[in-house]
């Protein structure tokens, strides 16, 4: 009993292990589940480890049996010793060691929430072999979590070890923090809380007719051919930052701060609408392009405010950025011939946008967007 949560320490056979496991995998249409879907190449690799090099599983599954399935007739837990200490830990919420045995119904799920991919393997070889069905699975069983809590001990063990790609654990981390005050006050003082907010924005933005409806690749979903998407969610997420650490935007709702930007992306697609109408042959609505625009955001903002503009209409907007078809650079064409790529040909995919790779290069890049644009200054009449 660990702080008022059973939990056993054990071993099972590969079999008992396959029979029950279950694997909560998010789905991006309806947003409920939180793991990443098998990465076949990850199963394979562990089966050919624990066939083919013989190697052992050391460390445990973590592994959950559900809060709703916690019932006397699907679940007992049997104590070998010192009963009293056990029932007193679970009165009181503490913590006891003690030795004992979990017996459960045929039909009961575990829920595997670190290590789907090494139970994976060993199914793979239980459906191809007869020799692993008595290998000794190390199992780390919760007894009475939650969805949420699960999802939560997900979380906390991919980020802090082995960690998970961000896309899965910001979603995640958003998730939670809907309906955990404790946790959006935790973010908020650790100066996290742009996390959240940006994945808010985010949505809402999806739900707005503008350049990027339809654009933001969801976690688990794979891009295809024609699917009209140019950046991972998560990327975009990242390159709000800047936006959201404007003074007026600290205490702005998400719906808000989405129609500011809609506008500011409308206005640009309004002075250079190539690049939008062919997204995928682009990098302004990839990486690049969102990271180097959202940095000059907040000048651009003080323009549109010093010349009277509405920070939700776009044609502020495209008289500020009317300077951006003028950016150009030096690129080297297939056959090695330098050119100058300006216009929307300077955002088409390999040209010389396509090089400010990096934190640093998309600074340079933002830095030469700002050169184009007016100071607020000079907008000013007295």
């Amino acid at each position: 009993m660990q702080r008022g949560t059973l939990m056993l320490q054990a071993f099972a056979d590969a079999v008992t292990v396959s029979d029950h496991q279950e694997v909560d995998i998010f789905d991006p249409d309806t947003g409920e589940g939180y793991q990443r879907a098998p990465v076949t190449a990850r199963v394979r690799k562990a089966a050919r480890y624990y066939d083919e090099k013989r190697g052992r599983m050391p460390n445990p599954l973590l592994v959950n049996i559900r809060k709703d399935d916690m019932d006397a007739e699907r679940v007992v837990v049997v104590v070998d010793a010192d009963q009293s200490g056990y029932e007193n830990a679970v009165l009181k919420g503490g913590n006891w060691i003690g030795s004992g045995r979990i017996e459960f119904t045929d039909d009961l799920s575990l829920w595997i929430y670190d290590g789907q991919h090494r139970a994976g393997g060993l199914n793979q070889l239980l459906s191809e072999q007869e020799d692993f069905e008595d290998f000794p699975v190390p199992i780390s069983l919760t007894l009475g979590l939650d969805p949420g809590e699960e999802m939560r001990e997900f979380y906390e063990v991919n980020t802090n070890a082995a960690s998970v790609k961000t896309d899965l654990a910001w979603q995640l981390l958003t998730k939670m923090a809907e309906d955990d005050p404790e946790l959006r006050e935790m973010l908020a003082a650790e100066d996290k809380d742009w996390i959240t907010r940006a994945y808010a924005v985010v949505d809402e933005l999806e739900k707005l007719d503008g350049p990027w409806k339809g654009r933001f690749q969801e976690a688990n979903r794979r891009k295809t051919r024609g699917d009209g998407v140019t950046i991972p969610k998560p990327q975009f997420a990242r390159s709000l930052k800047p936006v959201l650490d404007m003074p007026s935007f600290k205490r702005a709702d998400a719906a808000t701060v989405a129609v500011v930007l809609n506008a500011y992306w409308t206005g640009i697609k309004q002075v250079m609408p190539e690049p939008f109408d062919e997204a995928s042959d682009f990098v302004l609505q990839k990486g690049n392009g969102a990271v180097a625009l959202h940095r000059v955001l907040p000048q651009v903002v003080e323009v549109v405010r010093s010349t009277g503009g509405r920070l939700g209409q776009p044609e502020g907007y495209a008289e500020v950025m009317a300077e951006l078809p003028t950016l150009e650079g030096e690129s080297v064409d297939n056959d090695g011939q330098r050119m100058i790529r300006s216009g929307a040909d300077f955002w088409r995919v390999g040209s010389v946008a396509s090089g400010f790779s990096g934190d640093a290069g998309r600074r340079r890049l933002s830095l030469l967007i700002q050169s184009r644009l007016p100071s607020p200054a000079e907008t000013i009449q007295l």
